[in-house]
């Protein structure tokens, strides 16, 4: 039987196999992607979650200025530390990264989601459960002008 994210490193080695062919000069190995892509037969989760953290990776403009300032810019990914990468399921670090890159979510209610994520007992934690608190955080902040207290009893979910 195949771990969770079995099917999400299949897809991307698959991607990454793919990009190398055409740059070791055949000009058919995107042609031959989508088939390649079919014979996997990845999930709807795991090309979602493939999609996320290709487009969470894409450079956007200014990029390189905000490399040279030292300061982290909008599109730079943070790395979880094994507490986090062992709660978090694939698409729901991928569902954070889409928001964050949206700008959904600021720095610090994305680390303020991450904390309540990694404290709430789920393992894996699925996206609807990251999108419940997400969502809570976002919306914490217009109400009362802060993060506030949001301890992790007030989420609900079921087992």
């Amino acid at each position: 039987m195949d771990q969770p994210r079995d099917g999400f490193a299949r897809l991307m080695r698959l991607l990454a196999e793919h990009l190398e062919r055409w740059l070791d000069g055949d000009e058919l190995a995107f042609e031959t992607l989508g088939e390649a892509i079919e014979q996997a037969a990845p999930s709807e989760e795991d090309l979602q979650a493939a999609a996320w953290v290709l487009d969470g990776l894409a450079m956007g403009p200014g990029a390189a200025d905000s490399a040279v300032s030292g300061v982290p810019g909008r599109h730079a990914l943070r790395v979880l530390s094994a507490e986090e990468r062992a709660s978090l399921s694939t698409e729901a670090w991928g569902y954070l990264i889409d928001l964050r890159r949206k700008g959904s979510l600021d720095a610090g209610q994305f680390e303020r989601v991450l904390d309540l994520l990694s404290g709430c007992g789920v393992r894996p934690v699925s996206v609807d459960l990251a999108r419940e608190v997400a969502a809570r955080v976002a919306l914490r902040v217009e109400d009362d002008g802060g993060l506030g207290d949001l301890p992790h009893g007030d989420i609900e979910h079921s087992h």
